[in-house]
């Protein structure tokens, strides 16, 4: 894969660490595990496994409720006008969920979501 056109490493963070964000906290481990299965992949047969398994549209995904993708647009516009700030985990935040995650899957889920999002002070 070509990265002579991609933008700043420091852009993509930002942006993947905005949309994931926004998915509920059950989805973190889903996109953890495809995170750490592209990191085992080469270059080569990432190329074949996306050829077999293009990616799709949210709007075609069976998984995605049509109410689910309205609240996931509805959070972007949020972000997107200052209506909600996203907050990001530290690595120390994210290495701590992952190990109550073991514990507790459902209280380190509820913590999660919490802190995800909140509200600013012209939402109010």
């Amino acid at each position: 894969m070509s990265t002579a056109t991609a933008p700043p490493s420091a852009s993509l963070k930002e942006t993947l660490l905005r949309k994931v964000n926004v998915l509920p906290a059950d989805y973190y481990p889903k996109v953890l595990h495809y995170i750490e299965t592209l990191e085992e992949e080469d270059d080569e047969d990432y190329d074949a496994w996306l050829r077999q398994n293009p990616p799709i549209p949210i709007e075609d995904d069976p998984t995605i409720s049509p109410e689910h993708l309205e609240r996931l647009r509805q959070r972007f516009r949020d972000v997107d006008e200052g209506r909600a700030k996203v907050v990001t985990f530290t690595p120390e935040e994210l290495e701590k969920f992952w190990q109550e995650m073991e514990h507790s899957p459902e209280e380190a889920k509820a913590k999660a979501r919490s802190r995800a999002h909140y509200r600013t002070p012209k939402q109010s």
